[in-house]
């Protein structure tokens, strides 16, 4: 995948080890760091101090991803048939913000959302999914009365 081997140049780098091999061990050995972006960020920041906004300029939106995200008319058609006098449409995203917006643009979608909650990599602690405190401030965001009145659809690792 892209993503990953923008994530293991970038600890390649910034942690000035000599090769791949050593990059894929330390990792393992730390927490799952490569299972997904808010584990691969936290971890770094939490086990080698990682600059968290560096972190999302050198990979996250570094990534060529003009070209190969497009977009997806079915995903477009699907999102405008939801009766949004009923729902509310939100986006909820373990990424940084710039990185967020930026592929919901890329699928031409970013229009037809009326926000968006992200994983703020400019504060700390960081509060992603799956942590209850970020599910709490997305529905607060978002305008939700309780968490009955929510539907979280997305993929799932």
């Amino acid at each position: 995948m892209l993503h990953q081997k923008y994530y293991q140049d970038y600890g390649l780098a910034y942690l000035h080890l000599p090769n791949q091999a050593l990059w894929m061990r330390k990792c393992l050995k730390r927490e799952h760091l490569l299972t997904s972006n808010f584990v691969q960020i936290s971890g770094l920041v939490m086990h080698h101090k990682v600059d968290p906004l560096e972190y999302n300029r050198e990979v996250d939106d570094a990534l060529p991803l003009d070209g190969l995200i497009t977009p997806n008319p079915e995903l477009r058609q699907l999102l405008e048939a939801i009766d949004t006098s009923k729902v509310k449409l939100w986006l909820f995203t373990n990424a940084h913000i710039t990185h967020g917006q930026r592929v919901v643009r890329l699928l031409e979608i970013d229009d037809l959302f009326e926000g968006i909650t992200f994983c703020d990599y400019r504060k700390t602690p960081f509060i992603c999914k799956p942590h209850r405190e970020m599910f709490e401030k997305a529905e607060a965001e978002a305008g939700a009365m309780s968490p009955q009145d929510c539907y979280f659809v997305g993929k799932h690792r």
